[in-house]
């Protein structure tokens, strides 16, 4: 064994003399000047765009105001830079970037709009300024705004979400001023025309717990009409002293519920252009775990819509089923809104469900001279578009 040990340390040690060149010394790598690290943006910038500032603030504002600031952005970079486009993170702001490519050393102007609609309170929004190259990062703009002048509604409307039937909830908004930034001022009535009996209105003073400068009015709504199930929609109109909004509307809505929850009572499908994959959903499950479905079925009346009834795939766990309708191709052309789409569900006091059909089919584009009025006739067989389903589980 040993007589090998001794060549194999000689040849170990040439191998190391090889690797170690002249000087004995082993070389170190360098790293090659060619291959830089690459350079991250930090968040929120841009390698090549600077601005001349990077916040703004709005200050207190009024409810349904509309106020713009703007931003100037230069490229500082060495090469040119195109696809600059802006996006902000709420539909209540209007953006407009000026400049979509700039040279090194040009300016463009960001141009940013913020709408207060019914929003209220203090909030936060951000818009984003991007380029075509997304390795570059991009300018990150933070608007603050206090919308807390004048006479403040929150929320903007009364909604009873679903509503069990023969139930009769109530659902408050206030009407509110900051200290400082608005004055005193009283509700002289609160109704809801064509339902003056359907609701009983009490008006008390309100002042907030969390920060005391809030005062104001709440208003209690209670639904005491026994509604019919479906939707439900009506407009509150209130009257106040105060000198801008003397005269406020708020909308009311309540989905009235029985034994099957439904996420709406018609099948919207807009414009329709024959042949068609547009298609409308609408989501159902019982409203409570004792209600169990029977036999699942779909019939539609004039064979204008085809309806499929399946388990939501998402939310089978939940007893939810879901009905996917689209127009037939031989649908005749005009209005959808006398079709009538019938749920069978085996459901005691809720065996058929009626659901309307909004749309409006147009003639195919190598057909478009064709009358709109062509005949109402359907093929009987498209009266049961949907095969059974057993949902005698609910699930």
């Amino acid at each position: 064994m040993h007589r090998f040990a001794l060549p194999l340390l000689v040849l170990g040690l040439l191998g190391l003399a090889e690797l170690a060149g002249p000087s004995g010394l082993t070389p170190l790598r360098r790293c090659a000047a060619e291959d830089p690290a690459p350079v991250r943006p930090k968040r929120g910038r841009h390698l090549d765009l600077t601005a001349d500032r990077y916040a703004h603030d709005f200050g207190f504002v009024e409810q349904d105001a509309k106020v713009v600031t703007k931003f100037t952005y230069t490229n500082t970079g060495k090469a040119a830079v195109g696809g600059i486009r802006a996006h902000g993170e709420c539909g209540c702001n209007v953006v407009d970037a000026s400049h979509k490519e700039l040279k090194p050393g040009e300016s463009g102007t960001l141009t940013v709009e913020f709408n207060t609609y019914t929003l209220g309170g203090r909030l936060r929004k951000r818009v984003h300024l991007t380029s075509s190259d997304f390795r570059r990062g991009e300018i990150l703009f933070v608007l603050d705004i206090a919308i807390m002048k004048g006479l403040v509604v929150r929320p903007p409307g009364v909604s009873y979400r679903d509503v069990p039937k023969n139930s009769t909830p109530t659902k408050s908004f206030y009407l509110r001023w900051y200290e400082g930034q608005g004055e005193p001022f009283k509700i002289t009535s609160v109704s809801v025309p064509g339902f003056e009996k359907d609701f009983q209105i009490a008006i008390k003073p309100w002042k907030s717990e969390k920060d005391p400068k809030w005062q104001g009015w709440q208003v209690d709504v209670q639904l005491l009409k026994k509604l019919p199930l479906g939707m439900f929609s009506a407009t509150a109109l209130v009257r106040t002293t105060h000198p801008k909004r003397s005269r406020l509307t708020l909308p009311l809505s309540a989905n009235v519920v029985g034994k099957i929850w439904m996420q709406a009572r018609a099948f919207s499908f807009g414009t329709v252009r024959l042949p068609s994959e547009k298609h409308s959903t609408l989501k159902f499950k019982a409203y409570t775990k004792d209600v169990k479905f029977g036999t699942l079925r779909t019939v539609s009346r004039l064979g204008k819509v085809l309806v499929e009834v399946i388990p939501d795939p998402y939310m089978a766990k939940l007893g939810m089923w879901k009905m996917i309708a689209r127009v037939a191709d031989d649908a005749p052309l005009g209005s959808l809104e006398d079709e009538v789409i019938e749920l069978h569900t085996g459901v005691p006091g809720e065996e058929i469900v009626l659901l309307k059909v909004r749309g409006h089919v147009l003639a195919p584009k190598e057909d478009a001279p064709a009358k709109a009025d062509a005949p109402a006739k359907a093929s009987e067989e498209k009266k049961s578009a949907a095969p059974s389903v057993s949902g005698s589980d609910g699930r």
